[in-house]
């Protein structure tokens, strides 16, 4: 299936490709049927939609990863790829791995994990509406670090969990909020250097972030457990 849609986006003017239903991952799609947690299926964060597969911003793109295959897939960039695609708990991964004091640490877990729940099912509502392929169905000369995952590109979901982690992090700890972003973006670029991800999957990914957290702000029970992190946290680096 997927390489007969690669070779009509190769064919075609128009490349009118989309990610493919039978492509995706059925326990990704059970995301869908479960829905969320805290907020309402109703809720809604409009992502403006990713860039045509035939326009210039994508050729633009796909140039761009081109170049990170040639030249930025360090050793260093290539493990932390795999330790991030293999990520069970994404909060967990982001705490391991990131600028974080045992204090931060043990403050931000629950909290993060919360976030990290809630914010799946409207990463997976937006792939699943965009359907956008993921960079090698349209390049097939682009090869991969790590396969690409059972669902759609666009929004990029380590992008948007990597982004809304950080944003809480910052939300416990201000003097280190610089830090933190930092971090989220090199996640989401890293999947971009490993060729799973447009630039603008990125983009969409940190743009819902920023969305989503707001209204799990306005959430009583996110909003006490976050309090209660930063009460920790305060208490912890003392």
């Amino acid at each position: 299936m997927l390489a007969l849609l690669v070779g009509t986006a190769q064919a075609g003017n128009s490349v009118p490709i989309r990610y493919p239903d039978s492509a995706w991952d059925p326990r990704v799609l059970t995301t869908l049927q479960k829905g969320p947690l805290y907020l309402g299926t109703e809720v809604e964060f409009n992502l403006p939609a990713p860039p045509a597969n035939d326009s210039a911003t994508t050729r633009q793109e796909l140039e761009t990863l081109r170049e990170y295959q040639k030249h930025g897939r360090s050793q260093e960039q290539i493990e932390k790829i795999y330790a991030e695609a293999a990520a069970g708990e994404f909060s967990e991964i982001y705490l391991e791995g990131g600028p974080f004091t045992p204090a931060m640490k043990r403050a931000a877990a629950h909290v993060l994990k919360m976030a990290d729940h809630e914010s799946q099912y409207f990463i997976i509502r937006d792939k699943h509406r965009f359907a956008r392929p993921r960079p090698s169905q349209l390049a097939t000369d682009l090869t991969l670090v790590v396969d690409n995952p059972g669902h759609a590109a666009y929004p990029s979901g380590h992008a948007t969990q990597s982004m809304l982690m950080s944003l809480i992090a910052a939300e416990i700890d201000p003097a280190h909020a610089e830090e933190y972003e930092r971090y989220a973006k090199s996640i989401a670029q890293r999947r971009e250097i490993a060729g799973v991800h447009y630039p603008s999957d990125s983009e969409a990914g940190q743009l819902l972030a920023k969305r989503l957290l707001p209204a799990l702000m306005n959430v009583p029970d996110f909003k006490e457990a976050l309090t209660e992190a930063q009460n920790q946290f305060r208490s912890l680096s003392q």
